[in-house]
């Protein structure tokens, strides 16, 4: 994997998670660093300086570009990463906001390229567990996202459940 996409980078984990998995991949973190942020990850220094000293404690801040971006309208050139990578973000968005992130991540990922999609699973079990607190999307199920991802061109290579977590590994 060459160059990567982290939709929805937050505080860096799955940023560095995946540079530390691929030590020949570069990142671009992707966050809107909005106002739902600190509230999302509590209170501290500026959004982005807080994800750049994560990265730079990973040791892996040299292969990764911070960008202040919506995930439904990223300034790349079609087909400028070779993977990409969401995790609890585009679930946060309304249905039709959904389907713009979906057909922008389409957009920018090379043919071929790779999309590892994580939602949070809505399912009984994590309701009672969480409440509405992880009630992102609403309770939009598995074959509403197998939908919109094939909708939005994707191929469905692979699509389960891990705790809490309804994820598609998708292809260009």
């Amino acid at each position: 994997v060459g160059r990567v996409l982290d939709i929805g980078a937050g505080t860096g984990r799955s940023s560095i998670m995946l540079l530390e998995a691929r030590p020949k991949a570069t990142l671009v973190a992707l966050d809107l660093f909005g106002q739902s942020f600190e509230h999302h990850f509590g209170p501290g220094s500026e959004p982005q300086q807080r994800l750049l000293a994560n990265l730079k404690v990973a040791g892996v801040a040299d292969r990764a570009t911070i960008v202040a971006s919506d995930m439904r309208t990223r300034p790349f050139d079609a087909g400028s990463f070779d993977a990409i990578v969401s995790a609890y973000a585009i679930d946060h968005l309304s249905r039709e906001g959904s389907k713009q992130a979906l057909a922008e991540a389409y957009r920018v990922l090379k043919p071929g390229g790779e999309f590892l999609l994580m939602l949070v699973a809505n399912d009984g079990w994590v309701k009672l567990a969480f409440g509405p607190l992880l009630s992102h999307g609403g309770t939009r199920p598995r074959a509403w996202w197998a939908a919109s991802l094939q909708e939005a061109g994707f191929q469905i290579e692979e699509q389960g459940t891990a705790p809490a977590t309804l994820f598609f590994l998708l292809r260009r």
